[in-house]
């Protein structure tokens, strides 16, 4: 029966050319932000020029204000360096006196053509009181100053304070005035500052409104869809082959979330083809290192099998016998070891005090005679995990009996244990082997990989499935001077586990 030809990818994702939603919607949208920005400037602008005029009308009436302010100031100074000549009843303030009474006549002098007609008896009434402060300031105090005459002294004061009240009570007037022909232009460019802002307030709620409505238009037609699409992919990528799409969004987005169907499809199809390639690769690569592992010992024991004979003395006949034992121990202990690799760890979890464990581990394999030409050496610090003893027990005897079949008659071998800072803890079992090549490293825990003759090639496969059930790690690395080093590193507390045996 002729296969039938799979789905073409590549022709199957070519999506159908769609209408162009999106960016009809992104010219729609922007293009009308612009235009109302653009009439906000334009209204602003023409506001800006009114408010220049205005403010340069204003500029043109600033000097009588000034002036205006300046006649206050110094109708105010000259009495008060009058009464600084009385109180100090010398001649130091007679040269600021005089620069005052000066300043306020010329004051009078520049500001008297702004003053409004009504105003004017004040400006006449300003310049008597100051000049009749001046005479009354050279021609009773100075002299009374060099006699020392106090009570003419205390007469020319009162008389000055009260000139000096009339003076400052119309230079109020007077400036008030002044700045009151000021005021209609001030209202003036308040009120087109005023329309000035509420306009561009309008156009900015305008554009805010524009844009808010546009962006959820956006969110609705964009980003919800890319949200959706984005959560499907991550959840693709974590192996959910299953998830699809199915219609979201308009146009453009509608495309590619076509594509992205099409595309789980036929990943989804390529993904249990290859699953099945690897599967049947896996069952062979398996059945092909069983059949290899217990060959050599089932070869070995036909070979006696088909040479023993009755006539064969005792002695040899046990020695045959002794030998198809230890074969038959080595096929049992093969089994085992697959039974092992492949049954799904259930742990008994228990407080572990590591230092007493690897300590107590080391002694019971020495007293089953593991070490009669090695030696081992424990440093153990203390730390506390939770692991099942027996299945620890069994990752410490596989990692020391390797080191130790490996390392050289006499030489020492290592096994340090460390608390670490998370609370785990870690151990390594080191020796003077000839080591494991880097490119090895990795496949060293693959089943029926072995550095040693006689070796299953599943002891360190079920070390690491033992060391992942307790949710840690164990590596290999060169060791320093020559050798190995297998470290394995255990969590405080193992992951939870379903009934399948995965963490979570």
């Amino acid at each position: 029966m002729a296969d039938e030809p799979g789905p073409n990818l590549a022709e199957s994702a070519i999506p159908t050319r769609g209408p162009r939603v999106l960016a009809r919607q992104l010219a729609i949208g922007f293009g009308l932000v612009s235009i109302v920005a653009v009439v906000m400037c334009g209204a602003l602008l023409l506001q800006l020029v009114r408010v220049g005029d205005l403010v340069d009308r204003m500029r043109h009436g600033e000097d009588p204000i000034r002036r205006g302010a300046q006649l206050v100031t110094a109708v105010r100074e000259q009495y008060i360096h009058f009464a600084h000549t009385l109180i100090q009843a010398d001649d130091s303030h007679v040269d600021h006196y005089q620069e005052w009474a000066a300043k306020v006549l010329a004051d009078l002098a520049a500001i008297e053509a702004y003053v409004p007609a009504p105003e004017h008896w004040r400006v006449d009434e300003i310049r008597r009181s100051s000049t009749e402060l001046d005479r009354l300031f050279r021609d009773q105090l100075v002299p009374a100053l060099h006699v020392r005459d106090v009570d003419a002294l205390r007469l020319a004061h009162d008389r000055a304070e009260a000139l000096a009240e009339t003076a400052a009570e119309h230079a109020d007037a007077v400036a008030q005035a002044v700045e009151g022909r000021m005021v209609g232009a001030h209202i003036s460019a308040t009120d087109v500052t005023r329309v000035g802002l509420i306009q561009g307030l309008i156009c900015v709620g305008l554009v805010l409104f524009l844009s808010v409505g546009f962006t959820l238009r956006l969110r609705r037609s964009v980003l919800t869809p890319l949200g959706r699409l984005t959560e499907a992919a991550r959840s693709f990528g974590a192996g959910e082959l299953h998830r699809r799409l199915g219609p979201i969004g308009r146009g453009e987005l509608q495309e590619v979330a076509s594509a992205f169907d099409r595309m789980a499809d036929e990943l989804g199809a390529r993904q249990k083809q290859l699953v099945q390639v690897e599967r049947m690769a896996a069952i062979g690569q398996f059945a092909a290192g069983v059949a290899h592992e217990m060959n050599n010992p089932i070869g070995i024991i036909r070979g006696y099998l088909k040479t023993m004979g009755p006539e064969e003395p005792p002695d040899l006949l046990r020695e045959e016998l002794r030998i198809l034992d230890e074969e038959a121990a080595a096929c049992q202990r093969i089994a085992e070891d697959l039974l092992a690799y492949a049954r799904v760890p259930q742990l008994a979890l228990g407080r572990v005090e590591m230092d007493a464990f690897l300590k107590e581990s080391i002694r019971r394999l020495s007293e089953a005679g593991e070490f009669e030409e090695a030696r081992v050496l424990v440093e153990a610090e203390a730390g506390v995990v939770r692991a099942d003893h027996a299945r620890l027990r069994q990752v410490v005897a596989n990692l020391v009996r390797n080191a130790v079949q490996l390392a050289p008659a006499g030489e020492l071998v290592n096994v340090r244990g460390v608390r670490r800072a998370d609370g785990g803890y870690e151990f390594r079992v080191s020796d003077r082997g000839p080591g494991v090549p880097a490119e090895a490293r990795e496949q060293i825990f693959e089943p029926f990989y072995s550095r040693r003759a006689g070796g299953s090639g599943l002891g360190l496969a079920v070390c690491q499935g033992l060391v992942a059930a307790h949710g840690g790690q164990i590596s290999v690395e060169e060791r320093e001077g020559g050798g190995a080093t297998f470290r394995v590193v255990l969590p405080s507390e193992p992951p939870v586990r379903d009934f399948e045996g995965n963490a979570s």
